[in-house]
């Protein structure tokens, strides 16, 4: 079976409202997202966390996916990982970002395929711009970065069951631990090698509100 985990339980503090409802063509962003794993054939379960003020509105806003069910997030983005990692039932679990709505249903295929080879994958994109580096807090350039060699991390990212059970139960258990995505949390708790699957442009995340009008822009029904 292939789960899809979907983070919502966020706190939405940089967009300064919950974006989860705001409308993006036309429909809550979490239901836009949803659609996209529903429209993928391979997906046989979707979990979705919440926060528990969020729980029955949520549940109420995705009651028409019979495959899906909405569970309590936690304090923490890697507390919610585990949550919804010990609430499925899938040997390959594909997580995301309840704020990106637009990812469109063919690459979640193609990272599964990703996933099935190699136990661990993420998508991402090459920067279009040039990478500078810097270093300790200071404003002067360390480095330039190649672009051909440089990665902006998106989701849908994967992982077989075992390896994300066991990295998110040790991120969780090492609380000085702040990861940035879960395949930090797999790569630093296990070890395991993560394979870049080249993502889409038009995967965005919604953090600002700005975001919603280049999202609706952006809006295509999924196939």
């Amino acid at each position: 079976m292939i789960s899809a985990l979907i983070t919502a339980a966020g706190s939405s503090t940089r967009f300064g409202k919950n974006k989860m409802l705001v409308p993006v063509g036309g429909q809550p962003l979490l239901l836009r997202t949803v659609q996209r794993f529903a429209a993928c054939d391979e997906i046989e379960e979707i979990v979705v966390t919440a926060r528990p003020a969020d729980l029955v509105r949520y549940a109420a806003l995705l009651e028409e996916f019979p495959m899906l069910r909405v569970v309590e997030g936690g304090g923490e983005r890697v507390e919610s990982l585990l949550n919804a990692v010990e609430a499925s039932s899938g040997d390959i679990l594909i997580t995301h970002d309840g704020a990106r709505p637009l990812v469109p249903p063919a690459l979640i295929r193609e990272l599964i395929a990703c996933v099935r080879s190699t136990g661990a994958a993420m998508t991402a994109i090459n920067p279009t711009a040039t990478v500078k580096l810097t270093r300790g807090g200071s404003m002067q350039i360390a480095d330039t970065l190649p672009r051909a060699d440089t990665w902006i991390a998106q989701t849908p990212q994967g992982f077989r069951r075992d390896i994300l059970l066991e990295a998110a139960r040790m991120a969780v258990r090492r609380r000085y631990f702040v990861p940035t995505d879960d395949s930090e949390i797999v790569a630093v708790m296990t070890g395991h090698a993560v394979t870049i699957v080249p993502g889409d442009p038009v995967n965005i995340k919604v953090t600002y509100p700005p975001d919603v009008a280049i999202a609706n822009q952006l809006f295509e029904p999924c196939d």
